[in-house]
């Protein structure tokens, strides 16, 4: 008698990736004087 055997292999990935994370525009304070700052991109790590 032959017995069938079903296997599932599930594969989980998990890897630190650079992800762009866009920065609104803003006022910061430098050397006493507020400073506009433009919008930009900051590259941030992170799982995907």
């Amino acid at each position: 008698m032959t017995k069938i055997f079903h296997l599932k292999v599930s594969l989980c990935l998990e890897y630190e990736a650079p992800k762009l994370v866009k920065v609104k525009a803003h006022k910061r304070l430098l050397n006493g004087k507020v400073v506009k700052v433009r919008s930009y991109y900051r590259r941030v790590w992170g799982r995907r």
